[in-house]
């Protein structure tokens, strides 16, 4: 989050609770090149004099700053999201002889109040607009508005339990909801017939698709649009799902995709979740619905904080089974 200050730019997170900008000069658990792209952009606003937002007039043009990293690649990409379109691109030129690992530079424009930081809109400042990390042996672009896990050696771990505990056969139907550019639903293809991943974000789909090609699967098919109906159309094509994993956003699964789920009557349902709380809310609601819980583990995505990614194993009841 970008603010200004009497003591000049903030540039940091929320303070939990309000809308109190915390200024972080420098993060232990950001990659180093993150720290080096906000310094320089901190700079470049203070010399520039640039306007940044005020939430409570709706002036102003910088509203946030989003930086990604490719640990593979180590290179970063900045998306700048303002209110307006009124910022010269000189400033990617120069925020780039500052930064040298910083290869992509982009505008959004984001010209709504309210809480949501980026708009629907993606400028490219540079020539590269997406970013490659490698996961193991999968090369997975992703561009501006496409979700992708910051911390790769500790998702590649959540990625090959949740692979595991699937045990997915060579004759199975997968569907992976919430599939981003596709990193769980390759790490699932590996064992299955046919894997199929539904997204409702179009950028993040047309990066999954073309990682299809990037790492040259031919057992996997992606799906633009909403979860629920989605799965719902693809059980009426195919006719069966054997198993469906799903990585909602902090909100967890609204209702109707979890009567999706079932409906579907997987031998295995694989949950990845970024909220304890909506995660044992969808928990409880499965085990109503006849879906024991039957193996959990937490991931450590982001050390030194609260948050916790965790896996979760849920399958049919038909006899009782110990808790792993």
């Amino acid at each position: 989050m970008l603010r200004r200050a009497r003591r000049g730019v903030l540039a940091g997170i929320y303070r939990p609770g309000t809308h109190q900008v915390v200024d972080i000069g420098e993060c232990p658990v950001h990659h180093p090149l993150i720290n080096q792209v906000v310094a320089a952009l901190r700079a470049e606003i203070e010399a520039r004099e640039l306007p940044v937002y005020d939430e409570r007039s709706h002036e102003g043009a910088l509203r946030y700053a989003v930086v990604r990293v490719s640990a593979w690649q180590k290179r970063a990409q900045l998306i700048l999201v303002s209110r307006t379109g009124a910022l010269a691109t000189d400033l990617a030129r120069a925020l780039q002889r500052r930064v040298r690992g910083l290869a992509s530079v982009v505008l959004n424009l984001n010209p709504e109040p309210g809480n949501a930081i980026l708009g629907r809109r993606f400028v490219p400042w540079t020539k590269e607009a997406s970013l490659v990390e490698r996961i193991g042996d999968l090369k997975l672009r992703s561009r501006p508005g496409a979700f992708l896990q910051a911390n790769v050696p500790v998702a590649r771990k959540l990625y090959d339990t949740a692979a595991a505990w699937a045990e997915i056969g060579p004759e199975e139907v997968v569907a992976d909801l919430y599939c981003g550019v596709g990193a769980l639903t390759f790490h699932l293809a590996a064992g299955a017939r046919r894997v199929y991943g539904i997204e409702e974000v179009e950028p993040a789909v047309l990066d999954a698709r073309e990682n299809v090609r990037l790492n040259g699967f031919h057992n996997l098919r992606f799906r633009c649009g909403q979860a629920a109906t989605e799965l719902a159309a693809l059980l009426e094509e195919v006719g069966r799902i054997d198993v469906v994993a799903l990585n909602p956003p902090r909100k967890g699964a609204d209702e109707e995709t979890r009567r999706a789920i079932v409906a579907c009557r997987p031998r295995a349902v694989v949950y990845v979740s970024c909220d304890p709380g909506t995660l044992a809310r969808d928990l409880a609601w499965f085990a109503g619905h006849g879906y024991a819980l039957r193996r959990v583990r937490g991931f450590d995505m982001f050390p030194q904080t609260e948050h916790v990614e965790t896996l979760a194993l849920l399958e049919p009841v038909v006899a009782a089974a110990p808790l792993q």
